[in-house]
């Protein structure tokens, strides 16, 4: 899942969270499909030549032909595109798997001991790769449906039909269990994660995005800009004499002002807009959509709003410079001009807004 994703899931709706959370451990688990992929169709051909020792097998070439559909529906478990598409995948080649092993069985002189253990196996070590509950009931049923035959074969021992009954629960009870817990050590990666990724996106003091996240976005910002045609202005705020008002206040006034600032960003902004804390007393403005002169009247109507926050030396005031990203021009050649125009309005006096040339 895209980092991006990860770190605005913390006011996701429930469902929003839960769909992330599939698609992040559908993800995750796609990583080992192929090792998995080639162990299914390892096992399966060593379980075709170890029943070659025993007389009369019975569907060898069958048997064999299921390998490559084996490997196909691994492939597609590592390739599927949505988790219904993975979880299909996944029941197909427990299916093929518990297929295989059941043809193994036929023949035998006690196919359901012969068919047990392996059907045992495959439910338990699948256990983990299953991302909902109706996923692992649909793979159990589609490994054991096979058991099926051999139970109601009335030539069946009954000593080893009780015993496969009592094994085959104890399995699906211990890969339930298993299953349970994996997804709980999964939910719980997941939100730790999210978390981690949140507090390296924010920065800590002010709540706004970190330089490092404001311009991950701004370079996603300008190429959906570029590509759409629609226009994307950058503003840039610097506090106006902030050095002063640290060596004169201490640095925990200084950061009540910086904090204070952001919240008033952050209630004058739109949803879409984006704000990031580049360094020390500035800021800059993502605003999609907007041209120079909307972002120009923006910051007008901020600077009453921002000379409303508490400074003990004064009235909070700012110098904000604007650029508008122009065609084929980087984000980084923007943000060059907005930090000039930001400059240029220092340069005449602070307290004012500059919009670059």
């Amino acid at each position: 899942m895209p980092y991006t994703t990860l770190i605005h899931l913390r006011t996701a709706s429930p469902a929003e969270r839960e769909a992330a959370y599939r698609e992040h451990t559908r993800q995750r688990l796609q990583l080992t499909a192929i090792e998995m992929g080639v162990t299914a169709v390892v096992s399966s051909a060593l379980a075709l030549l170890a029943r070659l020792l025993i007389p009369a097998p019975e569907y060898v070439w069958l048997r064999a032909l299921l390998l490559p559909l084996t490997a196909l529906f691994a492939y597609g478990i590592a390739r599927a595109p949505s988790v219904r598409s993975y979880g299909l995948a996944c029941m197909a080649t427990i299916g093929t798997l518990g297929f295989n092993n059941y043809l193994g069985a036929l023949g035998t002189d006690r196919p359901l001991m012969y068919f047990l253990s392996a059907a045992m196996i495959l439910v338990l070590t699948t256990s983990f790769f299953w991302i909902t509950m109706a996923q692992w009931i649909g793979g159990t049923l589609a490994c054991y449906a096979f058991f099926l035959p051999f139970i109601v074969d009335h030539t069946a021992n009954r000593a080893d039909t009780v015993f496969t009954l009592l094994f085959a629960g104890t399995s699906l009870a211990t890969a339930f269990v298993s299953h349970a817990r994996i997804q709980d050590y999964q939910r719980r990666a997941f939100d730790q994660e999210c978390r981690l990724a949140e507090l390296t996106a924010t920065d800590t003091l002010t709540g706004a995005r970190s330089r490092a996240e404001f311009l991950q976005q701004a370079e996603v910002a300008a190429a959906r800009a570029q590509a759409s045609g629609a226009p994307l202005a950058l503003l840039y705020l610097d506090i106006d004499h902030f050095k002063r008002l640290n060596d004169g206040h201490g640095h925990a006034v200084g950061d009540a002002v910086l904090r204070g600032m952001a919240e008033v960003l952050q209630q004058a902004l739109r949803e879409r807009d984006v704000f990031g804390r580049l360094g020390g007393e500035e800021f800059c403005v993502l605003l999609p959509g907007q041209t120079g002169e909307r972002a120009a009247a923006l910051a007008e109507r901020l600077r009453p709003l921002l000379a409303q926050v508490p400074r003990p030396d004064g009235r909070l005031t700012v110098s904000a410079g604007i650029a508008v990203l122009r065609t084929g021009e980087s984000i980084a050649q923007a943000l060059h001009r907005a930090d000039l125009a930001m400059l240029k309005a220092k340069q005449a006096g602070r307290d004012r807004v500059c919009v670059a040339d």
